[in-house]
């Protein structure tokens, strides 16, 4: 049986150590026939961006070219005659940035000038047929003594030598292109990155005539205007297109490997857990959760938990109130609208109005097909509910409490909680006259207990649409029933809960559920006033109430 790849993305240790491997080959022969000078194609990290890079590179590369030509033996490429011709005939630059993390520009440009030393010291046999100018600056890079304005060339530079050394232009891969820029931003050092690294990337390809084509992976897209600086060369692919459809797995891929390695799950546990991106026309899985899972024979969340998250996590922190009133719609399953922007730059990053086209290209928002989006899939759905509890202030613990209360039907507990939440996670001036608004906030505080209850809203029921439902999945927690009034005045609360107790009474919501506590809640502004009925299972029916102020 082939091992399974986690953590694995180069392809010549895929196929020579016999990992298991979801054909993609076939993506060599698309980016061949497309022509593009230069490529840029960004998708969400842990998608495969580094494992087609590598099988580029074996492909392309001139070193070891009849070695590599097996690598390829039983792929679909292999088929393509033509196509084949072009392997291991070009010389090949190939860095990766995706290990440049670091708090300071220092560390940063340290750890990038280490990269393109390595880089040159790969292909010190070109030395030998240089002047002696050349060979001077040559070493220099090499030996990491350069100027910040040599490295900032140096792909230029090479490229120029590889040119004379071979009569053929070599192709550069750039991996992770962003990363840097990324932790940068993160870290306060973005100004010197970004003068760095657009530096770089305009000298090596938009001032160069020396190389054939390069093709650039990362997570984000981003204007042409902030690091691609007046390269006119440039095209993007970015998930909303629909021609590299290599980077994900299909169904028919999740099915096979499934098959293979004898999980018996239900296809469609695993479509709630990892499914749900779309890319192009094309609805995909998320490879790194889907081999992990294959690993642990577990549905649990594995693609979140790699990544630090903080570019989503400070852009959650910055939300506006309208954005904030949006992230409870999504979190609470309600897709909303947005307007995609085609064309962001790292400089609008800090732009709370840009959060949901970060999280859109990130892989934490999903595009439908009514050109809504919404979270893809329950494991991304369970990072927003995380999210949540810590923008409202309250930790996990705090959370489980909360389940604890209505575990015990403690009421005046549970009652308490929600109040210092509203006090301490509610601005006085975002709430409104709106039912909706309480109804989305309520909801967003529960969501977090969508392990033990199922959580509907809005649903029909008897003869109405009640508010808020939280019935039990294993049949020993209580259920409930909640109805929520917004009062126009203070002295309206009462009366105003007794309303919604009533209605539930009289539209006979959760007729179906057995032994419910039926809550009516009323607000105004902060204030929260709570009056429950609970039937026990003697038919001896309690009404009391609580008021807070």
């Amino acid at each position: 049986m082939k091992k399974i790849p986690i953590g694995i993305d180069s392809f010549n240790e895929i196929i020579s150590d016999n990992y298991y491997f979801a054909d993609k080959s076939l993506f060599i022969k698309d980016i061949i026939e497309d022509g593009s000078k230069v490529l840029l194609i960004p998708r969400p990290r842990r998608f495969g961006k580094s494992l087609n890079m590598s099988m580029l590179k074996y492909f392309f590369t001139n070193k070891n070219a009849e070695k590599n030509r097996e690598l390829f033996n039983g792929l679909k490429i292999e088929e393509e005659t033509e196509i084949m011709k072009l392997q291991g005939k070009y010389p090949l630059i190939y860095i990766s940035f995706k290990d440049v993390k670091k708090f300071s520009w220092e560390s940063c440009y340290n750890k990038t000038i280490g990269l393109i030393k390595n880089i040159f010291k790969e292909f010190l046999y070109l030395a030998d047929t240089l002047n002696e100018i050349d060979k001077e600056d040559f070493f220099s890079i090499a030996k990491k003594q350069a100027t910040q304005e040599d490295y900032e060339n140096s792909f230029k530079f090479l490229c120029e030598l590889l040119y004379k050394h071979y009569g053929v232009k070599p192709i550069i891969l750039i991996d992770e292109y962003d990363q840097a820029l990324i932790t940068a931003h993160t870290n306060g050092y973005f100004k010197e990155a970004m003068n760095f690294y657009r530096n770089f990337l305009s000298a090596g390809l938009k001032d160069n005539e020396n190389f054939e084509r390069a093709i650039l992976t990362g997570i984000l897209r981003v204007a042409k205007e902030s690091i691609f600086s007046g390269l006119n060369n440039l095209k993007v692919d970015s998930i909303l297109k629909n021609q590299f459809n290599y980077f994900g797995l299909s169904e028919e891929e999740v099915l096979e490997a499934l098959k293979y390695y004898k999980r018996d799950y239900e296809i469609q546990e695993v479509k709630e857990w990892y499914n749900g991106y779309t890319f192009g026309k094309n609805l995909v899985y998320n490879p790194w959760s889907i081999i992990n899972f294959i690993d642990n024979d577990e549905l649990t969340s594995f693609w979140v938990n790699t990544s630090t998250n903080d570019l989503i996590r400070n852009g959650l922190s910055n939300l506006s109130s309208i954005n904030y009133k949006q992230f409870v719609k999504l979190i609470n399953l309600e897709p909303i609208e947005i307007e995609i922007e085609d064309n962001i730059s790292f400089e609008m990053l800090d732009n709370p109005d840009v959060i949901w086209n970060l999280m859109l290209f990130s892989g934490y928002l999903t595009l439908n097909e009514n050109k809504l989006v919404s979270f893809p899939n329950k494991e991304v759905r369970d990072f927003y509910i995380t999210e949540f509890k810590r923008l409202a202030g309250y930790s996990i613990n705090s959370f489980n409490s909360l389940l604890g209360y209505l575990m015990n039907k403690d009421i005046e507990n549970f009652k308490g909680f929600l109040q210092e939440m509203f006090y301490t996670a509610v601005s006085y001036y975002d709430t409104d006259k709106e039912e909706k608004y309480y109804h989305n906030l309520m909801l967003g505080f529960v969501f977090g207990l969508s392990d033990n209850y199922e959580i509907r809203s809005n649903r029909e029921y008897g003869t109405g649409r009640v508010d808020l439902l939280l019935k039990s999945k294993n049949n020993i927690l209580p259920n409930y029933i909640f109805e929520f009034k917004v009062s126009k005045k203070m002295e309206d609360l009462e009366s105003d809960c007794q309303k919604a107790l009533d209605q539930i009474e009289e539209k006979k919501y959760g007729i179906e559920i057995e032994n419910p506590v039926k809550i009516g809640m009323s607000f105004y502004g902060k204030e929260i006033e709570i009056l429950v009925k609970e039937y026990f299972a003697y038919r001896f029916m309690l009404n009391w109430k609580m008021i807070i102020k």
